[in-house]
């Protein structure tokens, strides 16, 4: 009986079982509960021991693992990606400003690859610090 309760309804009676403010069935059907599933006991025993119940991690379920896995990969991309590119996009300013500054158009190319490896850094500096928060 206690597998057929969603953990949620558990973690939503945990304050009130702390307290004592449950009735007799309750607790028990609790304590059933807990017995029966140690992951959940475990996360009982934490929250016990806290203040509030948003202090304890509840425990991720494999479709958020794989959600967090897909993001961190996507951020690895996209900083790997921006990287790439300001570091190519600054040695293209360098040489253009090398090459093509004594050419009639050439005093422009400079400062375009300059303001791309800019805004390529910038990207970058973004996406590292979203990795790494």
């Amino acid at each position: 009986m206690a597998n057929e309760i969603p953990d949620f309804v558990i973690l939503d009676l945990l304050p009130l079982y702390f307290e004592g403010e449950v009735s007799k069935e309750t607790k028990l059907l609790i304590e059933e509960y807990l017995r029966q599933n140690p992951q959940m006991a475990a996360l009982a025993e934490q929250a016990n021991l806290t203040t509030t119940l948003q202090d304890v991690l509840a425990p991720l379920k494999k479709e958020n693992e794989m959600e967090a896995l897909r993001k961190a990969k996507r951020l690895m991309v996209q900083h790997n990606v921006f990287l790439a590119a300001a570091i190519v996009l600054s040695m293209m300013t360098a040489l253009s400003y090398l090459f093509l500054s004594d050419e009639p158009r050439g005093a422009v190319a400079p400062l375009i690859f300059g303001g791309l490896a800019v805004a390529s850094w910038v990207a970058f500096l973004t996406a590292n610090r979203s990795l790494s928060s």
